[in-house]
This record gives C-alpha cells, structure tokens and sequence, in this order.
C-alpha cells in the first residue's frame, strides 16, 4: 500500500547507521534536535521549522483505524550514547493536526531494534497559531547505545491547514531497577519485539506463510520516501514498525516462492500495507490484533474467517487475504510470480546476526543474482535486492567477480544453499570459512523455524 504523500524532499542524509556529530550524550540530558539534519517526507523546511503542504492528502502510511494520522514523517539522525539506554522520551512542538512519535536502538548485534511509538498525539486546534508540546516514553526491547527517532505530524484531512513540525528533542532513560511486566500507560509505548519485553533476538528468523500481491504504482512514493521505480526491488508489510529508512535495508525479508522449485528473493521493507498498518503478525505480542495467532495476517483472518466482520482496521471489506505486498520486480523478477501467490516469509531482522553485510548492486536498480554454489555455474535461485541486510553464514573460494566492492573470488553463504559474490556485499569479512556442508541445503533458514499465517 503506498503512501498518499507524493512530497518527498530530503532534507538530510537518511541512512540511520551513523550518529550525528553531537550525539555524544551522557544518558541522561535532553538532546534537541535539528530539524535541517531531518530526512522528511511530505514536508518542506521554513522559517519556524519543518511544514506539511496544504490540502495534502494524510499519508496512508500513518493513519490508524482508531485516529486520523499526520501527513508527513521526518527522520532524524542517529544518536550514539555514553550509557546504555533502556527507553526513550521524545517531545515535539507541533502546530495543528496528530503527532506520531517513534524511536529504535541499536541492538547488541548491530541490528536495529523495530520502531516503537507512542501516538497518535491530536495538538489542540489552538496549538495552531502558537504551537504546542506533546510527547511520552517509548520502551525500547533492550539496553541501546545508539537512538534513532523518527516524528509523524500535520493535518488530518486533506483539506485542513498546514501543520509545522517547530522542534523535536528526547532523552535516554536508563532502567535503575527490573520493571514488572504490565500494560504501558498511557503516553507510554509497550515494546515486544517477537516476545515478552527484554527478550533476545531468535537464532533463526520467524517465518511465516502468507498471500503475496503485486504493488504496481510505478511513480509513486513509498511510506519512507522512496520514488516506485519500474521492475523495483522491494516489498510493504502492515506495520510501520518494520519500515526501513529510506534506502536503507535495516528491515530484510526473504520471500520464497511455494512453485515446486525454491527461488527467494532478499529484499527491503520501504512501505506499509496491504491493508492494515499495525498488524506486525510477525511478532508474538502484536501492536494490533493481539486474539490472533502469531504469524497470521489480519486480512487473511478477516478473508478466510470473518475476522472483524470480515474488515480491515480501516472498516473496509476485506477482498484478498494479502499480508505482504511485492513491488514489480521483486513479484516479477525474484520469484517469476505469473499471478499473486502464497509464498514463505523469513522476517530476517527477528533473528540475531553473526556478521551482518549489506547488498551492494550496481547499478543500484539491478538486484544481485542468488547462487546454488560459488560461482557464474551454478544455477540462479533467486535475487539480493541492493541495500538488503543479510547475515552472512560463512565464505568460500569461488570464481572471481568485479563488484562494488572490488575483486574477488570469496562467495558468501547468505542463507541455506543461497551464495552471492563478496564484491556486492559490504560487510560480512568476519565470517568464517565455510565448514563442509555449511550453507547448503534445500529450503529457507525460517521454515525450519515455524509460524504460519496459513
């Protein structure tokens, strides 16, 4: 499902890895943020900060079924900490319209954790003249030494004025004592990335078997700010808490296609949808929905058996049981999809990473081919989207490839019989050689791990 925000002028570098240079904070201050530094989406900066334009349409990317949402989403750089941090509290200084905050960390393996939030916000109408601060806590998953924030905001109908985003500003917030479990108040997030608070990555990712349908929309704008090129590489799930920065790979997927021969593709979640916005089925405690099974969509709920009255979290009728959209290239290219189709899903970022690495393609447009083996020889089981996260299994001789990255003849396991050349991946020179056996094998990594939405 694509945003309806159309506006998407950078105002700042987008990829989250590297702290700003004044980030350096001692855990415990406010940190206040420069909205110039600020990658937006749907917003434009000015005099007094950072404004939505008027009678843009609210981003479908935002809006939820209980409030109407902001039109516009600015991302900020990321801030590396002097002590570990177990929470974030985030204000802002809105005009008019609803705030979404949200806020991640860096996890132990060097992964980011997912987005929290706390919000919709709605600024009172008489904030609009003068501004006014909202804000609450969002509970990260576990202790962080680097926070992200990232700020929805403006109108909440088409037709209403400009909103102007006037400051951002948070703080970390060490946990002094264990917290027993129990429901965030309000104006607090709750935060259970796959389980109960302050729970480990897996050691293989969740998987899960969904129905996959083909995005289209060749020239517009995702929920992160990414322009739908022709034969794009990329995929949509239903929760912002999984969105990707923009072109970034911070959220990967492995989809496989369920045709008899098993081809993947590995690629970056840069939209929300289909249908819902905040069913993140993969995990066990879900934002939304939380009477359904882990692993199963909401729209497949809704589609299959008359889920809330067989809708979406918007009132509509349910009409396919989608729970992951695929952009052209992906659907087409990838898996050689000829119709929408069941596919496995391994949500790569619920596991731990070992020697995390990042897809290199160039040009940039075209994915990199998936390997059986290391080498030109070996039969192609399907594409690495670039800027796609991977976690790399372990390296071997093979052939010798020109890449972004160089020459070289080293082929890296990226999954269970899936290799790609050293020269289109960045990171990943720590992992070992490869054992006898080691990255071979028939099927995804997460089928053997279990969760089906079906």
């Amino acid at each position: 499902m694509l945003s309806s925000v159309v506006l998407a002028l950078p105002l700042g570098a987008g990829a989250p890895a590297a702290a700003s240079p004044r980030s350096a904070a001692d855990g415990r201050g406010w940190i206040q943020e420069d909205l110039a530094r600020a990658d937006a989406v749907g917003a434009r900066g000015g005099a007094g900060g950072l404004r939505t334009a008027v009678g843009t349409a609210p981003g479908a990317s935002l809006r939820t079924a209980a409030a109407p949402a902001p039109g516009a989403v600015a991302v900020f750089p990321a801030h590396g900490l002097a002590r570990p941090a177990s929470a974030v509290d985030v204000r802002a200084e809105a005009t008019a319209g609803a705030v979404l905050l949200e806020a991640r960390g860096v996890r132990a393996d060097g992964m980011w954790t997912e987005w929290r939030s706390v919000g919709p916000i709605t600024v009172p109408a008489g904030a609009a003249r003068s501004g006014e601060e909202v804000g609450g806590r969002v509970r990260l998953p576990e202790p962080v030494d680097r926070v992200q924030v990232r700020v929805g905001f403006g109108a909440a109908e088409p037709a209403g004025a400009a909103a102007v985003l006037e400051s951002v500003r948070l703080r970390p917030v060490q946990r002094t004592a264990p917290e027993e479990p129990s429901a965030a108040p309000e104006g607090e997030s709750s935060s259970a990335p796959g389980g109960a608070e302050g729970e480990r990555p897996a050691d293989r990712p969740f998987s899960a078997r969904v129905f996959a349908t083909r995005i289209g929309h060749v020239g517009g704008t995702t929920a992160n700010g990414h322009t739908v090129r022709e034969n794009d590489h990329f995929v949509a799930l239903p929760s912002r808490r999984g969105l990707s920065g923009r072109g970034a790979g911070d959220y990967t997927v492995r989809v496989c296609a369920e045709d008899g021969e098993r081809r993947c593709a590995y690629a970056p979640v840069w939209d929300v949808g289909p249908w819902n916005i905040r069913d993140d089925h993969w995990n066990a405690e879900r934002e939304e929905w939380r009477d359904l099974p882990r692993g199963l969509p909401q729209a497949q709920a809704a589609y299959e058996d008359g889920h809330n009255g067989g809708r979406d979290g918007f009132g509509r009728e349910v009409a396919n049981p989608a729970g992951i959209d695929l952009a052209d290239g992906t659907f087409r290219d990838g898996l050689k999809l000829p119709t929408n189709a069941w596919v496995r899903v391994d949500y790569l970022w619920t596991a731990g990473y070992d020697h995390p690495a990042s897809i290199t393609a160039a040009p940039e447009t075209q994915p990199v081919p998936v390997r059986a083996g290391p080498g030109m020889s070996h039969a192609e089981r399907g594409v690495a989207a670039h800027a796609a996260a991977v976690d790399v299994v372990c390296r071997v001789p093979g052939d010798e490839v020109t890449g972004p990255q160089g020459a070289s003849d080293v082929w890296f396991a990226i999954g269970a019989g899936d290799y790609v050349p050293a020269a289109n991946v960045s990171g990943g020179d720590s992992a070992p050689t490869c054992r006898e056996g080691e990255g071979e094998g028939e099927g995804a990594d997460g089928a053997r791990d279990g969760g089906s939405g079906g």
